[in-house]
Formats: C-alpha cells, structure tokens, sequence
C-alpha cells in the first residue's frame, strides 16, 4: 500500500486540513493561510499536505482524483483518526477537498473552496489587463514576472511579494505527468452531489479567475445549504493572495461557525 502525503503540521488544537493546488506545493498554501488564520491560529492544527505527485509527495502510482483522497484519507487516519477536523481547499485542492468530505460528511465539520476547481462547470473568464502595469524592475527574471502576470491579476508591490515568499518556492515542484493524470481522472467516489453535507461552506470565487471561472458558485451554493459564497470583484485564481483581508474576514466567520464556542 502507498504511504499517505507528505504533511507539515503547525500548531494545536482543532485539526485544519489545507489542500494547495494543482502544480503547486504545501508551501503555497502555508503562504497564504497563515497570515489570513489571525488570531484564530492558536484554536487550530494546521496540516499541510503535498498532494500526490507535488513538492514531497511521489505519485506512488496515483493517477486518478480518487486515488489522491484515498491518500488524504490514510493521511488523516494517520493523523487524527476521527477526531473532527475543518478542510479547505484552492483551486484543485477544492476538488479533493469536496471528495473528502462526501467520504465522511460528519467528521469534516467545515468546508472551506478558494478558486474551487468543479471539473464539470468551468467557465474561465477572460484575464483582465492590470490597472497599473508593472515597472520593468519589478522582476529580474522574465520568467517569473510571465508567471506572475498570468496568475495574477492584481499587480502592486504587496502581491509581488507575496507571489515571491509565497508562489516561486513551489515553482517547477511536481512530476507533471502525474498531476495529468490525476486531473484528467477527475470523478470523486462518491459524488459530493450524491452526498447530503450540513456543516458550514465557504466559497469564495474571484470575478476575473481566468483558470477555472467564478460562475460555478452558483451550483455550489445549491449544493451545499449551509454555504456562504463570496465573488470577489478586482481578483483573479490568486485570490487568497491578491485578497488577504477579505479572506481573513471570510475564514474568521467560517471557523467561528463551524468550530464549538
């Protein structure tokens, strides 16, 4: 049998299970939650997987969506066994967190989808040009700056920066035919449209996501009857960068909602 993820874990207290996304690594999400969790963090174990065939984590010959949360599935046992737990996911990591938590609907206890990936519905809009282009200092790798203007649609000093501690360590970290083929093999079993969940949701979408859409909210919230759904005008797929006070806000009701006094 394959081992589970590799996982770094911050933290005690209540389990948080962050899923980063396609192509990326644990370190991403690190980057963006950690800061976004204030006060919150001390409530919180946060576990920060690499998804199977990203950062640490070698496919072990996973090649399907459901092959990848039957991985989460062993990380979980091995980490917490039933203990309740929270799960958030951005943008594919929204996917398994959705699959997750149709697994087991009472032990997930809040469902938190960034940017979520819904394989079936993907409307991407078009990626908006920037307010305010970048000075040509901005970055001394012209690679990077391409890869910074094609995920990001806020462009300033703060979301450079971000986008350097928090985006390029996870940069070129995965085997890509692995990640292929897990996408390409998106069906969950079950189906989270199958499977009744009454914890709280939070979906938050931005407006300009030219990589998956904003549109797909709309069947989440039908979905799901304890969602919230935020669109978020003036961002892009990079939203819980691009949007650090929003997403602060957002989290801090979700957990405050799905977490006992």
């Amino acid at each position: 049998m394959t081992s589970e993820p590799h996982a770094v874990s911050l933290g005690a207290g209540t389990e948080l299970l962050a899923l980063h996304g396609a192509y990326s690594t644990h370190a991403e999400a690190i980057g963006f939650l950690e800061p976004a969790l204030g006060e919150h963090r001390r409530r919180l174990r946060r576990i920060y997987p690499d998804l199977p065939g990203m950062g640490d984590s070698p496919a072990d010959g996973i090649a399907s969506s459901r092959a990848a949360v039957d991985a989460l599935e062993r990380l979980v046992d091995a980490e917490l066994a039933d203990a309740p737990l929270l799960v958030l996911g951005h943008s594919f990591g929204a996917h398994l967190a959705q699959g997750l938590a149709a697994r087991r609907p009472e032990q997930v206890r809040g469902l938190a989808l960034l940017c979520p990936l819904v394989p079936s519905d993907q409307h991407p809009e078009p990626h908006p040009p920037p307010a305010v282009p970048l000075p040509p200092d901005a970055f001394d790798d012209e690679a990077l700056r391409a890869e910074f203007e094609g995920y990001f649609v806020v462009h300033d000093d703060a979301t450079v920066r971000r986008f350097q501690d928090a985006v390029v360590p996870s940069l070129g970290r995965f085997d890509g035919d692995a990640v292929e083929a897990i996408m390409r093999s998106w069906q969950l079993d079950p189906d989270p449209r199958d499977v009744a969940f009454a914890h709280p949701v939070l979906v938050m979408v931005g407006r300009d996501d030219s990589t998956v859409g904003q549109r797909q909210h709309r069947a989440l919230l039908e979905q799901y009857p304890a969602a919230t759904a935020h669109v978020v005008a003036g961002s892009g797929h990079a939203l819980p960068h691009e949007r650090p006070q929003l997403l602060e806000a957002a989290l801090a009701d979700w957990i405050e909602q799905s977490l006992p006094a």
